[in-house]
C-alpha cells in the first residue's frame, strides 16, 4: 500500500463538523497503518506531555490516542522553526518602512482568499480543491517577495530537512498541517495516496460535530443544544452542559453537572482532566467554598499536563477568588 496522505486544519477541525477530529482517526483508521508520521512535532516531542499544547486536536484527542491504544507507532518528523514570530515581524516591519510597497499587497490579496475559504464549513474535497491551492499561492506570493526565510517561517528548508529524513514505505500515514502543504506537496514520495473517507458522518464524528458547537459556545438556542448535549453519555457533554449553564448565569446548575464528572473518568481528551479541575474550582469561588476552589486549583496544576488556559486560570485562581465574567474562556 502506498503511503497514505493526509491534511490537518488545527483548530479549524472544530468548525468543520464533516471534517473534525474523530472524523481523521476514522480515516487513519480504515487504512490499518503500522506507523503515523507527522512534521506538525519534531522526533522524540511526544515523550513530553506539553506536546499536548499542540493546536491539532485530531492528533492531541483522536489520531495519537487511538494509536496508543492499538500499537500503532506515531513519530514526529518535523523540523521546528527557529523563531515562529518571524513571520509576522517581517511584514510588520516592512509595512512600518514601505506601508504601499508591491509585496504588501500581494501578500494582503492571497490571505484574504485563504480566509475566505477558511470562513466556510469546509469538507475534505473542498479542503483538497480549494483551501490547499490558496496555501500554496500564498506561500507562492511570499517566496516571490521574500525568498525563503523568516516571511516563510523557513519552510522550504525546514520541510527539505524533514523530507530527506523521511523514509517511505509501506503501511505509512502522513498528517500534514494545512499550512506546511504547500513545501510537502512537491516532496511527497511517488504513488502517494489521499486517504480515503467521506459519505455520511458516524455517529462518533457527528456527536464530536455537537461537541465542538457547545464548546464554541455561540448557539443562538441554548435551551436546545443543552437538550441535545442531554442525549449524549461522554462526560465531556457534561463538562460542556456547565460550560454552557455558566455561560448564562446557572453557576449552581453549572457546578452540579460538574460534581458527577468528577465522579466519573475524565481523562479523555486528554484535556478535559485540566479544564474541569480549573472550572470547577471557580465554580466552589463562585459558591463561596474556598476551600473546595483551592484543592480543585492546586489539583489541576499537579496534572501532568494540563491545557494553558487551565493552568494559568488555576494559577490566578489560587491568587484570587474568582468573579464571573461572561467573556471568560476558560
Amino acid at each position: 500500500m502506498p503511503v497514505r496522505v493526509e491534511v490537518l486544519v488545527g483548530p479549524f477541525h472544530r468548525r468543520f463538523p464533516t471534517f473534525n477530529a474523530v472524523t481523521v482517526r476514522e480515516r487513519v483508521a480504515a487504512c490499518n497503518p503500522r506507523r503515523v508520521l507527522t512534521p506538525a512535532f519534531a522526533p522524540g516531542a511526544l515523550h513530553d506531555p506539553a506536546w499536548q499544547d499542540t493546536e491539532e486536536p485530531a492528533l492531541r484527542d483522536e489520531v495519537v490516542p487511538w494509536a496508543q491504544r492499538h500499537g500503532v507507532a506515531v513519530d514526529g518528523i518535523g523540523v521546528p522553526s527557529p523563531d515562529p514570530s518571524a513571520p509576522a515581524d517581517a511584514t510588520r516591519y516592512l509595512a512600518e518602512h514601505d506601508p504601499s510597497h508591491p509585496a504588501l499587497q500581494a501578500l494582503s490579496a492571497a490571505e484574504a482568499v485563504v480566509g475566505e475559504r477558511l470562513s466556510e464549513a469546509l469538507n475534505s474535497e473542498r479542503i483538497r480543491g480549494e483551501l490547499l491551492p490558496a496555501l500554496s499561492a500564498l506561500h507562492a506570493v511570499k517566496l516571490e517577495h521574500f525568498g525563503d526565510g523568516p516571511a516563510t517561517n523557513w519552510l522550504e528548508e525546514r520541510t527539505d530537512q524533514a523530507a530527506s529524513a523521511f523514509e517511505a514505505d509501506e503501511d505509512t500515514v502522513l498528517l500534514i498541517p494545512a499550512d506546511e502543504w504547500p513545501a510537502w506537496e512537491h516532496r511527497l514520495p511517488d504513488g502517494w495516496r489521499w486517504l480515503e473517507g467521506g459519505g455520511t458522518p458516524s455517529d462518533a464524528a457527528r456527536d464530536r460535530a455537537l461537541l465542538d458547537t457547545a464548546w464554541a459556545g455561540d448557539t443562538q438556542d441554548p435551551a436546545r443544544l443543552l437538550d441535545a448535549l442531554s442525549q449524549l453519555t461522554a462526560l465531556e457533554a457534561r463538562a460542556a452542559e456547565a460550560d454552557l449553564l455558566l455561560a448564562h448565569g446557572h453557576a449552581a446548575e453549572a457546578l452540579d453537572k460538574l460534581r458527577t464528572v468528577l465522579r466519573g473518568d475524565f481523562t479523555h481528551p486528554a484535556w478535559l482532566a485540566g479544564w474541569v479541575l480549573a472550572r470547577i474550582g471557580q465554580l466552589y469561588d463562585l459558591d463561596g467554598d474556598r476551600e473546595a476552589a483551592l484543592r480543585s486549583y492546586r489539583g489541576t496544576l499537579a496534572l501532568s499536563w494540563a491545557p494553558k488556559a487551565a493552568r494559568e486560570a488555576a494559577t490566578l485562581g489560587l491568587e484570587t477568588p474568582f468573579a464571573f465574567d461572561a467573556n471568560d474562556e476558560t
